[in-house]
């Protein structure tokens, strides 16, 4: 029922609200999670189950500029508080000094209290509300370093806040947990938690894109909800340090970024119907990248459908339908973690690009990548590090990135 989905949004963030104010900041353990405001840059067609009978693809505006204007950079890595909602995220995979495995991820949220209503002056008010979430994994002798560490916060006393600090650094921060910008082309990421200190340097190797999903599957009519931006950086060279029981691991790797914002309800809705979404970012040995998303119906029936895009190691992009691509978990992938059963195993085969894919859990421990989302229809997400391996053409290729799996709270689905 789509007309509920705002005066929901307004009822969860007046709680909030309340809940915070005006005291100091807090920490969560469970049920919130910075990720769920992606679905803020989720905009879907209004005939869901039509699209989905027909195999067509949906409106999907999570990774396209919703208007003409190109992007322009460096201004549009900065913050954007004109947007009801704004994300970053930031995965990271990494080795130390002994080849042991390290998988980071950081999101940061921002949700507008206030959208449309006039800003208060006091410095106790807070006009936006803050959500972060860290992950770190190992493998290993590393293993015991993995946690899972949330914050929540309001932009007011300088607790949470993104903008331009007194230097002119472009950072997104809640509490001590920082996202910066010193120079173009240049992040910084630094957070503590849990008795484990990153510092972590990461460098684009290619430029900035917006990766237009919606174009690459077809001519699909486009949503009329309010506009909602998203741009990448899909390989970045990382290098930094790991800090725990007195012991520093130097780590070098590799990393992606999104940087997104969009409309309030959407990110409140958690997308609308009964559609949802498997992501992969992917990134290969051979210098390219894939973005593919993998869409279901919630309860089973009707056609997935998979696309994916297609950066070559020149930062070039080549948009991948349905029937350019085969995306879909192996029969033998399947395992139940807390009580719900997870495709942890898929195959990705683009025979245009001779490409063939494996693509499998990096760490033995899966029950740490599942988490419980409070704000999206799915009830319950694995999302997690992974390792490639396959062939391009005659030559065997490799890699990692990162799986998303959603929408699984009910059991395996028919027609997946």
């Amino acid at each position: 029922m789509r007309w509920l989905a705002l005066p929901l949004g307004l009822l969860v963030l007046a709680a909030l609200a309340y809940a915070l104010w005006p005291r100091p900041s807090m920490s969560v353990t469970g049920g919130l999670d910075a990720a769920a405001v992606a679905a803020a840059l989720a905009n879907l067609d209004a005939d869901l189950d039509a699209d989905l009978d027909a195999g067509r693809m949906p409106a999907v505006a999570a990774t396209r500029a919703a208007t003409s204007e190109p992007m322009a950079f460096p201004q549009d890595h900065g913050a954007h508080p004109e947007a009801g909602a704004e994300l970053w995220e930031l995965n990271a995979l990494l080795q130390d000094e002994d080849g042991q495995r390290v998988a980071v991820r950081l999101s940061l949220a921002r949700l507008d209290l206030i959208q449309g209503l006039q800003q208060r002056s006091s410095a106790l008010a807070a006009h936006s509300l803050f959500a972060a979430d860290l992950a770190v994994a190992a493998g290993g002798e590393l293993k015991s370093v993995a946690l899972r560490e949330q914050r929540l916060s309001r932009a007011a006393l300088e607790l949470a806040g993104a903008g331009t600090d007194e230097a002119g650094v472009e950072r997104v921060w809640v509490e001590q947990w920082a996202l910066s910008r010193p120079t173009e082309g240049v992040l910084r990421l630094r957070a503590e938690a849990n008795g484990v200190d990153l510092e972590l340097e990461l460098s684009s190797l290619k430029p900035p894109v917006v990766l237009d999903l919606q174009t690459s599957a077809g001519s699909a009519p486009q949503s009329q909800s309010a506009p909602s931006r998203f741009y990448s950086q899909t390989r970045l060279a990382v290098s930094g340090s790991l800090r725990t029981d007195g012991i520093e691991h130097q780590l070098q790797g590799l990393g992606w970024f999104d940087h997104g914002w969009g409309a309030l309800s959407e990110a409140l809705s958690g997308g609308r119907g009964q559609l949802v979404a498997n992501r992969f970012q992917l990134q290969l040995d051979d210098g390219s990248e894939l973005a593919c998303f993998h869409l279901r119906r919630r309860r089973g029936g009707g056609t997935a459908i998979p696309s994916c895009v297609l950066i070559d190691a020149a930062g070039e992009q080549r948009g991948l339908q349905r029937r350019d691509l085969t995306l879909a978990p192996t029969d033998a992938g399947w395992v139940t973690e807390g009580g719900v059963s997870y495709p942890f195993e898929w195959r990705l085969l683009i025979p245009s690009q001779g490409i063939e894919l494996e693509i499998r859990p990096l760490f033995d421990d899966l029950a740490s990548g599942v988490t419980t989302l409070a704000w999206t229809q799915g009830g319950q997400l694995w999302r997690g590090a992974v390792e490639l391996r396959g062939r391009r053409g005659t030559e065997r290729i490799g890699g990692q990135g990162r799986m998303d799996l959603n929408g699984y709270a009910e059991g395996k689905l028919v027609g997946t």
